[in-house]
Formats: C-alpha cells, structure tokens, sequence
C-alpha cells in the first residue's frame, strides 16, 4: 500500500547518446599519449589498434528502468536489483551515478524527462548514506 509518502513511480527509459560519446572521448584523449611514446611506429600502430578494439567492447553500465513503491527502488540493467537505501550517489548536472551492491550504474540527462525522475531524485536524497 502506498501513501503520499511512499509514491508509486515506474519509468522506462530510453537508450542515452552519452556512453558513446564517452568512449570516443576516451579514444581520443588517450592516442595522442600513445603517440609521444618513445616506441616504433608499428609498436603504437598496434597498441592503438588494441585501444580502439577494447574501447569497442567497454559497455557503461546504463540503467534500463527504475521503480519506487514502499520506499524500495527496483532497478534494471541486464540485472534487476532492489535497494532499500542507496549506496553512495554522485550527481553532477545530466549525469548521476549509483553505487549499488552489484557495481556502480549511471543515468544520463536524455533518458527521461526530469519531471519523472524527480520523486526518485527525492527518494535519493532522503535516503543517502551520511
């Protein structure tokens, strides 16, 4: 049963356009480091070859889908978890990230409009770890 205290909020969210971008930033910002070694040019040809093809495989832990009901957060990626309290959370503009007993997982700004993350964003914050 759920009172005005405890809402009841489901949302869906969409795929983000961010963990892309964050891997070619990672790309990016580590070739020209690469590069400056004092290596052969085929020893960094094949470490940035080895780059590219880990950064393809480097998946950020997205979240899927959140559910508040009775003061307990359900949360999906490829795995569902229930929290009762969160870990630690980090909010900085767009980006939040949630320590949960199965890793860190991350919530980016174009997955759903704020007014439906906002009582979970509440929830969060009445709930911290202090």
């Amino acid at each position: 049963m759920s009172s005005s205290w405890s809402p009841t909020v489901k949302v869906e969210l969409a795929p983000s356009r961010y963990p892309r971008w964050l891997q070619w930033l990672a790309g990016l910002s580590v070739a020209p480091v690469v590069w400056l070694v004092a290596w052969p040019w085929w020893a960094k040809s094949l470490l940035l070859l080895a780059i590219v093809l880990l950064l393809r495989g480097w998946r950020l832990p997205v979240i899927g889908m959140m559910e508040l009901r009775e003061s307990m957060l359900t949360v999906s990626t490829h795995k569902v978890q229930v929290l009762e309290r969160p870990g630690r959370v980090i909010r900085l503009g767009p980006w939040l990230a949630m320590q949960t007993p199965k890793g860190w997982l991350h919530l980016f700004e174009d997955q759903a409009p704020p007014e439906q993350l906002q009582p979970i964003y509440q929830w969060l914050w009445v709930n911290r770890v202090r």
